[in-house]
């Protein structure tokens, strides 16, 4: 199985994972455990969906110093996000404990997310993509930022997270429908 096909199935889950975790977060505020664990198991499936993405869009934005740059920053964000879920699973912190490392680690996706819109202007991927891509990475600054500001009922809590639920699975939904097609995003960039 080539990258794209592989970033295209991995970029479906992460999408389905995005849904997921939202409805699991949602239902531990309102109700408490197990959606909040079930909601940490989400978020790493999510993470570790999302690595072969962010390679397959360094790859399609022509691998340059830029392009593997922002995917480092993407996978270190991934698994820093992943393993500070992992902890909360194992119960090896509090969730107000690993809280920081869960939004600090969720700012460094969404800086991924952004940076990778911005390159993929210069690429064939198309402009709708490129603007959810952006919006998603605004989309996860904006709830780490909330977080960190107040709670899960701060504005930006909430204004960032629906923004993150929407742009971010309909990016991953469509870039994974359109890579496992084969369609012209499977192929490479190349100048837009």
């Amino acid at each position: 199985m080539d990258l794209a096909a592989v970033a295209g199935w991995s970029a479906l889950v992460a999408a389905v994972a995005t849904v997921v975790g939202a409805l699991f977060l949602g239902l531990f505020f309102a109700k408490g455990q197990p959606w909040g664990t079930l909601n940490d198991v989400a978020s790493i499936v999510l993470m570790l969906a999302t690595i072969p993405v962010a390679v397959w869009l360094a790859d399609f934005e022509g691998r340059s110093a830029a392009a593997l740059g922002v995917a480092a920053i993407g996978v270190v964000g991934m698994l820093a996000a992943a393993g500070a879920q992992g902890a909360l699973v194992l119960r090896l912190g509090t969730y107000r404990g690993l809280l920081p490392y869960t939004l600090g680690a969720g700012a460094v996706v969404g800086v991924w997310y952004a940076l990778g819109g911005v390159l993929a202007l210069s690429t064939t991927m198309p402009r709708v993509l490129v603007a959810l891509a952006v919006l998603g990475g605004l989309g996860y600054v904006a709830l780490g930022y909330g977080f960190w500001r107040g709670d899960e009922r701060h504005p930006l809590s909430i204004g960032g997270g629906l923004v993150l639920l929407v742009s971010s699975t309909i990016y991953l939904a469509w870039l994974g429908l359109a890579l496992i097609a084969g369609s012209a995003l499977a192929a490479g960039g190349g100048a837009a």
